[in-house]
């Protein structure tokens, strides 16, 4: 069997590409019924940004910062803007368990990821933190979107597990993603 589905692909990456990445994210949602949509966002813009791409859907969000622990080397996520996500029903990855940065456990395997692009790393990144912390049960099927510093430009549908399964994970479909390098 041979299925056909449209993949968007940006000339640039980066933030300006948000917009564009949530509403392919929220069309494939629509027909894929995945367990969660996970959005990577440090300030929590993004995340906002997802629940009104989202709102009126039965979609679970997920936003996922940067944890307290690693404050020091990222920002913090902003306090007022997560409290107002949190009130359009985005659920936030918490502050513990305390996740390792996989940058640090599998460089190796980050790496790989990258070669596709950033936010393709950081999707998948954010795929094995919610299991880890329990968000996700190993082997969610779940959209998960990331992005290049800001902003969110790449969304892929995994299958989802935690560090140690790693080589379980599955993407099932890119949905969005540039084809060039941010510079």
């Amino acid at each position: 069997m041979m299925t056909n589905k449209p993949t968007l692909y940006f000339a640039q990456g980066g933030p300006q590409q948000t917009e564009a990445t949530l509403r392919a994210a929220r069309a494939r949602a629509l027909e894929l019924g995945p367990e969660a949509v996970l959005v990577t966002s440090s300030s929590g813009r993004t995340a906002r940004e997802a629940a009104h791409v989202f709102e009126g859907t039965a979609v679970r969000l997920i936003a996922v910062p940067f944890q307290p622990h690693l404050w020091d080397r990222h920002r913090p996520l902003d306090p007022e803007v997560a409290a107002e996500c949190r009130s359009m029903g985005v659920q936030f990855l918490p502050d513990q368990p305390v996740v390792p940065m996989l940058d640090d456990l599998r460089p190796d395997v980050v790496n790989a990821w990258r070669i596709v692009s950033q936010g393709f790393k950081v999707a998948l990144q954010v795929a094995a933190m919610c299991v880890e912390t329990g968000l996700l049960k190993a082997g969610a099927h779940v959209i998960s979107l990331g992005g290049s510093g800001r902003g969110a430009d790449t969304a892929v549908a995994v299958r989802a597990f935690g560090h140690e399964d790693l080589f379980r994970m599955r993407v099932t479909e890119i949905i969005a993603m540039p084809s060039a390098p941010r510079r």
